[in-house]
């Protein structure tokens, strides 16, 4: 994640909750994470980019499972701490500040591997995926939920732009029409880098699926978020 998109978390991290943490499409799409999953109790998770806990908090009541996330943007991961002592979960769920492009685990740790709109960030997302194919141990899952939004490509070109731009109308309408002015704010900050590839660097799930079979995945999933197609959510079997 570079330097702007971070420092552009940290900003937004007080409100998350309130803002994309209330998008009735966001929890549709961590809710068909959870369940393409299939977790199970006794299994042991890595949320990638787990910000406030959206997700995390969606696998704990879904099964007796332990959790490991991790994020780069402390004020987010602060807040999820709070929410872990309210909620007693300290004996399930373990926090750290890290670098999805930078992970660091034993081979064959994890039962399942998640992450929601986080990895996009990352712009050669090859030997990330490759690392978490490792990570996974045998029959383990790598769920992802994301944008089917294909932003490579010449920042010159029309036809790239276009289909950014479909994209983008769609999300600021709903934004505004679920969560108000500030969420709007926030996806129309974010709509321009998009557009830039300024830190946010989208493919779709075509590409996607090509990335995890070239790691080693198989038995490869994609379902549509059913309210919003531009969301969607991949399974992936180690």
């Amino acid at each position: 994640m570079n330097e702007s998109t971070q420092k552009w978390f940290q900003e937004w991290s007080n409100e998350y909750d309130q803002t994309l943490g209330k998008i009735k499409r966001h929890h549709e799409m961590l809710d068909l994470t959870v369940e393409m999953s299939n977790v199970k109790d006794g299994e042991y998770i890595l949320d990638i980019g787990c910000g406030t806990g959206l997700l995390s908090l969606k696998f704990l009541q879904a099964a007796k499972c332990t959790l490991n996330g991790i994020d780069l943007a402390e004020d987010m991961l602060n807040i999820w701490k709070d929410k872990i002592e309210k909620l007693n979960l300290s004996n399930r769920v373990k926090v750290n500040l890290a670098d999805a492009m930078n992970l660091e685990f034993e081979d064959s740790t994890f039962d399942i591997i998640a992450s929601t709109v986080t990895l996009h960030h990352i712009k050669n997302k090859q030997p990330t995926l490759n690392k978490i194919y490792k990570f996974l141990k045998p029959k383990g899952r790598f769920v992802l939920g994301d944008l089917d939004v294909d932003t490579s490509g010449d920042l010159n070109d029309l036809k790239r732009l276009k289909h950014i731009l479909d994209y983008l109308k769609e999300e600021l309408l709903l934004a505004l029409r679920d969560s108000g002015v500030e969420a709007f704010i926030r996806m129309y900050d974010n709509g321009k880098k998009h557009i830039l590839n300024d830190g946010e660097y989208c493919i779709n799930f075509k590409m996607w699926s090509q990335l995890c079979e070239n790691a080693g995945f198989k038995n490869i999933t994609v379902l549509p978020v059913k309210s919003f197609n531009w969301l969607k959510v991949l399974c992936a079997e180690k």
